[in-house]
């Protein structure tokens, strides 16, 4: 069912995998991934928690070998029913372990995607357009009842315009749609709600300097999205987290 989007939204996967899991991608064993997930909200408190599908096809492509791929090899990776069964794997466990916490989806979007598996040179507007109706399938395939939000991360400004059929998904299931866009995102349409670094945008990325040692906080009622550096010493994080919470509060 929908879920409320969270005032501060944290990512902290990948120092999760660091510190519960001495640096093993929990994706390696979907049917693990609940537990951890269970372990990483308990530790960060996290208002809301993030199955991370791009994490997942990364690990999958990682096992079978798979090295640098075109557009179409892209898009029979993410048809590939035994990839599909090893993000499912996952979702359910998650859903599982989390049941009743708010769960979000959290996608690649089709620029993102391209530069894991793609050399820059080849990414073009036909590539960003195929991987977009991939992803569009690929989502249509997993979307389950516990989910609440999708959350698609881009940095390439060239892909935005082609957003339309995820997007598109988040309507017919009625669940909001959150873009974590690394850069500007002033063409971004059909979102709910939109983290940058830009000032013109609802959502804020609060980024590295934070976590160095900056004293930064929430400002007002802006909508922060964060990730925890996976290098970081967990007594900074939690430190840090705290202060985020108080300013939230």
């Amino acid at each position: 069912m929908p879920a409320a989007l969270p005032r501060l939204w944290i990512d902290g996967a990948a120092f999760g995998a660091r510190v519960l899991r001495g640096g093993d991608d929990p994706w390696d064993a979907p049917g693990e991934l609940g537990l951890f997930l269970r372990e990483l909200s308990a530790l960060l408190a996290l208002e809301i928690v993030d199955i991370d599908i791009g994490a997942g096809i990364a690990a999958f492509a990682r096992a079978q070998g798979a090295g640098p791929l075109d557009a179409g090899g892209i898009e029979d990776l993410l048809s590939d029913a035994a990839l599909r069964a090893h993000l499912k794997r996952g979702i359910e466990t998650a859903s599982g372990a989390l049941s009743g916490r708010p769960l979000a989806l959290a996608l690649p979007g089709p620029g993102a995607l391209a530069q894991v598996f793609m050399d820059e040179g080849d990414i073009d507007d036909n590539a960003l357009d195929d991987l977009a109706m991939a992803l569009a399938d690929l989502l249509r395939a997993l979307v389950a009842p516990s989910i609440g939000v999708l959350r698609f991360t881009e940095a390439d400004p060239r892909a935005l315009e082609f957003f339309e059929p995820l997007t598109n998904i988040a309507r017919h299931y009625e669940l909001p749609a959150v873009l974590v866009m690394a850069g500007e995102a002033g063409e971004a349409a059909g979102f709910d709600r939109i983290y940058s670094l830009s000032p013109a945008v609802e959502g804020r990325i609060l980024g590295p300097a934070f976590w160095e040692g900056g004293d930064v906080a929430l400002q007002g009622d802006t909508p922060v999205f964060t990730e925890v550096p996976s290098a970081l010493v967990p007594e900074t994080a939690l430190a840090k987290i705290r202060v985020l919470n108080e300013s939230a509060s």
